[in-house]
């Protein structure tokens, strides 16, 4: 290969291959994570604490529920749903074993009353 050649093909094929493991291990991950609330499924109640729109215009609710003392966030997509979820609490199924992986149940609002 000459210095002077454009190097496109190779670049393109293992840029395109980086992709594609990226793609595959982001994927995993997500099986795992399902698949731990799964096996050592908790109930317990967060609260939405922010919803925010990311550079892409896609809505995102951050969320925050607390387990044996520790007080833990995590984040959702929402997509195009335009519904308000600030404030409000809901359902929040976490891994017992693994309380950081959490999956937030917004059709299961949890209405506290107030005191």
């Amino acid at each position: 290969m000459k210095l002077d050649e454009p190097i496109t093909k190779p670049f393109f094929f293992v840029l395109f291959g980086l992709i594609v493991l990226g793609s595959l291990i982001f994927q995993l991950n997500a099986y795992y994570e399902k698949t731990e609330i799964k096996k050592h499924k908790i109930e317990v109640i967060g609260k939405v604490i922010d919803q925010y729109r990311n550079s892409k215009s896609a809505r995102h609710i951050r969320y925050e529920y607390t387990f044996e003392g520790r007080t833990y966030e995590d984040t959702k997509a929402l997509g195009n749903n335009s519904k308000n979820y600030l404030n409000k609490y809901f359902k929040v199924n976490i891994s017992e074993a693994k309380p950081d992986f959490s999956i937030i149940l917004l059709d299961e609002e949890i209405i506290i009353p107030a005191n």
